[in-house]
């Protein structure tokens, strides 16, 4: 039924939206105008469709999200056909309003479907579930000054998603003068999200955040931010005797504060010819107490021994860009993130983990919004370095390709890559890791329409054993659709 409701919509949106002209493209280093609800990538219709209840106008908004794609020899050894193809639909209809001038409310629900499929044994896996979105309401402009207090789930969004790129039950104040901005608000989750599950999320249970964000902008398209997350998880450890399901167990409970500052802009110079720099740099202080898992002859996960240790890290991420002066706005690339990594103790941690609320996901150079860190890979910043160098250009107003290799290297030689989509982990004796190359299309030349070609592969290094040095590599067609 999900499906059907799925594609009779792609139907009724792709006519919509190829009636539709393409808007003018905002200027390089010009933020673009985003509501709270929205992600940078994000697009909405112009005129929505309103209705009236009780009196009020309300505005609807739908969106689709479909993709396919095809994940090859992820577990780097052609010699087991372990490929598999990924059909994902997501679907959201959401819900704006405003009681007075200075009050909007907003509903979002989300409809997920997903269906893998083995190529080895032709077995499919499907899962469909629908999830709470953003449901929130926002009193702004306070005392007739620039600040506003949003309340419910809403959207945490950092425009590099380098800190966060979550939706969250929060409290969040936002004072925003002409030139700087804060924002800041404490958060936990209240209930949990999906269909699918049956309670939240073990890792979410009884965590408190304080989150915020300083950002000035000392010149025209140049700033300075500052940012902070403080984490407490007092869920406590696993009672004696307890047993848990694969994935619902809390290996981790404790204090965690990210600290960080960031600094980006862009010169132009009398040539057109444009210059963009940004940079990161972020530390991790705090402890932890972690409990080691066991497995029962009936597959269940028994707790044992919980320890504390010390956490300490930190990370950097620097990059350019040189924008040449062109119809096709030809743009290199460069850049070069770091986050710690080094044999620990038992009582000190010394990598560096990222927020856990991160995607790690912007623009480059062209129209679409990518994974910074490789597509395929797409690794957590933690004992790793990765080096990238790009060159993308433009067809039209807003279609775009762009070629993107990253160079991977831990900082100590480990047997894990922290959140990788790979099968396969490395040996813990070299610290190559290989490399990656991404080639991303993307056409977005109406409103309510765009089209994506990702294509990728990883070239395994010395990290993988012999025997397990096989390329990976996919593909994905993606379409999206609002209004």
């Amino acid at each position: 039924m999900l499906r059907r409701c799925l594609l009779l919509t792609l139907s009724v949106l792709a006519a919509s939206a190829l009636a539709q002209t393409p808007p003018p493209e905002p200027e390089l280093g010009t933020p673009a105008p985003r509501t709270v609800s929205q992600r940078p990538d994000e697009r909405r219709a112009e005129q929505p469709s309103t209705v009236q209840l009780f009196g009020v106008p309300v505005e609807l908004g739908m969106s689709y999200e479909g993709s396919v794609e095809g994940r090859r020899n992820y577990d780097l050894n052609r010699a087991r056909n372990r490929d598999r193809d990924v059909a994902s639909h997501e679907l959201k209809l959401d819900a704006r309003w405003k009681t007075d001038a200075d009050t909007t409310w907003f509903v979002q629900g989300v409809g997920l479907s997903d269906r893998r499929r083995s190529r080895s044994d032709r077995s499919v896996t499907k899962q469909e579930s629908a999830e709470r979105g953003q449901t929130w309401v926002m009193w702004e402009r306070l005392g007739e000054y620039p600040l506003s207090i949003q309340m419910g789930r809403i959207a945490l969004v950092d425009r590099r998603s380098w800190w966060w790129d979550d939706d969250l039950d929060a409290i969040r104040l936002v004072y925003a003068p002409d030139n700087w901005r804060l924002e800041t608000g404490v958060a936990r989750e209240l209930a949990r999200v999906s269909s699918a599950s049956h309670d939240m999320d073990a890792d979410k249970k009884a965590v408190k955040r304080w989150f915020g964000n300083f950002n000035l902008r000392w010149a025209p398209r140049h700033s300075v931010e500052a940012f902070w997350l403080f984490t407490d998880d007092d869920s406590g450890p696993p009672k004696p005797g307890s047993l848990f399901a694969e994935d619902e167990e809390d290996a981790s409970d404790g204090r965690l504060r990210w600290l960080g500052l960031r600094s980006s802009g862009e010169v132009r110079f009398e040539s057109k010819n444009r210059w963009t720099y940004r940079a990161d740099a972020a530390m991790l202080r705090g402890r932890e107490f972690v409990t080691a898992f066991s497995t029962t002859p009936e597959g269940l996960l028994s707790p044992g021994a919980t320890s504390r240790r010390n956490v300490r890290g930190y990370a950097w991420d620097i990059g350019t860009q040189w924008v040449l002066p062109s119809a096709a706005r030809p743009t290199f690339s460069l850049g070069l993130a770091q986050g710690s990594g080094a044999p620990g103790t038992a009582t000190l941690e010394r990598g560096f983990r990222q927020t856990g609320l991160h995607e790690n996901k912007g623009r480059v150079g062209g129209v679409k919004r990518l994974r910074f860190y490789g597509e395929l890979l797409d690794p957590e910043l933690s004992n790793l370095r990765v080096a990238s160098a790009g060159f993308g250009f433009r067809f039209l107003s807003s279609t775009s390709a762009e070629v993107i290799v990253h160079r991977y290297r831990q900082m100590f030689a480990d047997t894990r890559i922290a959140n990788s989509r790979l099968s396969q982990d490395p040996q813990g004796l070299s610290r190559d890791i290989g490399r990656e190359i991404d080639v991303l299309f993307a056409m977005r030349e109406w409103r309510q329409f765009e089209v994506t070609l990702l294509l990728t592969r990883f070239y395994p290094g010395q990290a993988f054993a012999e025997n397990r040095r096989d390329p990976a590599h996919g593909i994905e067609l993606g379409v999206a659709l609002n209004f």
